[in-house]
């Protein structure tokens, strides 16, 4: 039986509220996230989740995976985790969640890790913006965005860094940035390779690949010299400012303008529009990962100095792919920390958790989930993974299927069938995003509650309810829960992020955590140790590089629920594409020396000279060889040349 059919989308971190249409499409809902009720064609696309869908429990008999029923399956998948556990001890254990699973749904399998004795448990989102997730912990105080998208109308200026959301977060883009554009705010962008975001900049800052840090240093240098610091915010809440100051006083401009290899009109009038604004807001997304320079921390310095963080309109947005990659990290899905981002080292966040558990979480940091898949076969014996499938992470195909062969028990609890599930002992169907309850927590930490809009097929169960039933069999009574409003209001008491809500207080707007604060953080301090931002240094000028090929840049990902639609086209330079003697519809090459792809060209004037676009899923082999420099080719030119 539905609980209602009004649900949140599934697919990308923006929090769209929509519901069943007509067929197999959704139909918007207004909400916070899309407040006139617009989706995306992937939104559209929400409750079409794929006709190859697991819908009974499988285990493997002499080899091949054989249908049973529930109790039978789960019987056996805690044996086998057990097993593992009992002969070679609870590190042996890996624990692997997913930014598509609810947030209660990753509480429960980070709670099943470290009541089982291992913080050996992670999940993919907390590697897409590690550098910008670690620079605003350390610097600020959470991991997370700084503000509500309905703010961004407040701004002077808008700077987009490494990321496309008129493409990739599209509802979000149209329902707040444009507006913002069309009443007079400054979009900025800087990528090196133009889209559809450029086409509403006001300035396109196009650097080198991996050069963005040398724009942010540049620009605070320039706001220095031509007096566009706000020394009262840098007075008060700040610290470090003169070490900053003496960074950028030693900074050659001329070297590093060459080295960014950007314009310096370009930069000069970028440095005016920031110098005469009140407020500036950034978003940032994966293309600032990265490299030896820490993007993320030049841009914060350039915020903290224009005094753009604590109010409307300013701050730092993280615009997160995946629906639930912040409320992942929320729920402690992560090797590291404990729900509400308690560090498992602290004794009193040991002690909190271990008040609501009964069992003292375990003090040691686990491994990671590169470490982990390193690890299976190794030290590590046994995996339960719910909602991913590390049978397609950015590694060797070849090595991945050897790792998870190497385990003496994988449990996987899926939608469909996947590379992962090939290997596993145990395969466990689970309901998709639309047919199931929870919350989800968008990219501006706003926890949504929503319903099941439609009941999943066959056997499948959420994966809460998996969860609950596994643990109970593998530790008891501590996960004997009615739905996930037990789950989420257990998470409040153990999260400070989470604390002063019940899960029947999210209306259909929900609520950005804290949940005593209005939405912005840091309006009167911030979260350190002495309630002070620091500065960071400016990064050494880098090298000017010589390549030998062309400098390869990727987009976005899509969810695996979602086909991303992306054509087998690489973009080029007017002037690389002819000198290669190519024009636009052409076949070509491209390759890294190892692997090569069979492509479309297209001559495209935004994509800076030096570099090829390619969408990440086409990209693939190359990335998974290590690829960052590529050959251009005609199929009839030798491998040797282009």
């Amino acid at each position: 039986m539905s609980d209602g059919p009004a649900t949140v989308c599934p697919l990308c971190g923006v929090g769209c509220r929509l519901e069943p249409g007509e067929g197999s499409r959704a139909r918007g809902v207004a909400g916070p996230a899309n407040p006139e009720g617009r989706l995306c064609g992937q939104g559209v696309g929400a409750f079409d989740v794929g006709e190859e869908r697991l819908t009974e429990p499988l285990v493997r008999r002499d080899g091949t995976l054989e249908p049973v029923d529930w109790s039978t399956a789960l019987d056996r998948a805690a044996d086998a985790l057990g097993g593992v556990r009992e002969t070679s001890g609870p590190d042996a254990l890996a624990f692997l969640g997913a930014p598509h699973c609810t947030t209660e749904e990753n509480y429960l399998l980070q709670k099943l890790a470290r009541v089982l004795g291992t913080n050996n448990v992670d999940n993919r989102s907390r590697l897409c913006h590690s550098s910008t997730a670690r620079t605003l912990s350390e610097r600020l105080g959470w991991p997370a965005t700084t503000n509500g998208l309905g703010d961004l109308g407040e701004a002077d200026v808008i700077v987009v860094a490494g990321a496309n959301p008129a493409e990739r977060q599209p509802v979000a883009f149209n329902s707040f940035v444009r507006p913002a554009v069309a009443d007079g705010t400054t979009l900025v962008h800087v990528d090196p390779v133009g889209n559809r975001t450029t086409r509403l900049a006001d300035h396109h800052v196009a650097p080198r690949p991996g050069r963005d840090a040398t724009v942010f240093d540049l620009l605070s240098a320039r706001l220095l010299a031509d007096g566009g610091v706000d020394r009262s915010f840098v007075a008060d809440r700040t610290r470090g400012f003169d070490r900053f100051r003496e960074s950028l006083a030693d900074l050659d401009r001329a070297a590093a303008t060459a080295a960014a290899g950007v314009d310096e009109d370009t930069l000069a009038a970028v440095a005016d529009d920031l110098a005469a604004a009140d407020r500036v807001a950034a978003m940032v997304g994966t293309g600032v990962e990265g490299g030896a320079a820490d993007t993320p921390a030049a841009l914060l310095d350039l915020l903290l100095a224009t005094g753009s963080v604590g109010r409307p309109g300013t701050g730092l947005f993280v615009l997160r792919g995946l629906a639930n990659e912040q409320g992942a990290a929320d729920a402690g899905c992560v090797p590291d920390c404990l729900p509400g981002y308690q560090e498992v080292t602290d004794p009193d966040a040991r002690e909190r958790v271990a008040a609501e558990w009964g069992v003292s979480p375990p003090a040691t940091p686990g491994m990671d989930a590169r470490e982990l898949l390193a690890a299976f076969g190794g030290d590590v014996r046994g995996a339960l993974v719910v909602g991913e499938n590390p049978a397609v992470s950015k590694r060797d195909r070849e090595w991945l299927g050897e790792r998870l062969a190497a385990l003496d028990s994988l449990v996987v609890v899926d939608v469909m069938p996947t590379g992962t599930t090939e290997h596993a002992d145990v395969v466990l169907p689970a309901a998709a995003g639309v047919e199931k309850a929870g919350t989800l927590t968008n990219l501006e930490r706003r926890v949504q509650r929503f319903p099941r809009a439609r009941e999943p097929p066959g056997d499948a169960r959420p994966d809460l309810a998996v969860l609950s039933d596994l643990g109970g069999r593998l530790a008891g009574d501590a996960f004997d829960y009615d739905g996930p409003a037990e789950v989420f209001d257990e998470l409040t008491r153990v999260a400070p992020t989470h604390a002063g809500v019940d899960y029947a207080d999210l209306d259909a707007g929900g609520r950005q955590w804290p949940f005593d604060a209005d939405g912005v953080l840091y309006r009167t301090t911030f979260a350190t140790a002495d309630g002070r931002a620091p500065f960071g240094t400016a990064r050494p000028v880098p090298d000017r590089e010589t390549r030998d090929g062309l400098h390869l840049v990727t987009g976005g990902r899509a969810s695996e629920f979602a086909d991303d639609a992306a054509a087998a086209v690489v973009r080029l330079a007017p002037d690389d594409a002819a000198r290669r003697g190519i024009e636009t519809g052409d076949d070509v090459v491209v390759g890294d020396g190892e692997t090569t792809l069979s492509v479309t060209a297209r001559v495209d004037e935004d994509t800076r000279p030096g570099t090829v676009y390619l969408p990440a899923t086409v990209a693939d082999p190359l990335l998974r060889s290590g690829g960052s420099t590529v050959r251009v080719r005609s199929p009839t030119v030798p491998s040797e040349t282009g």
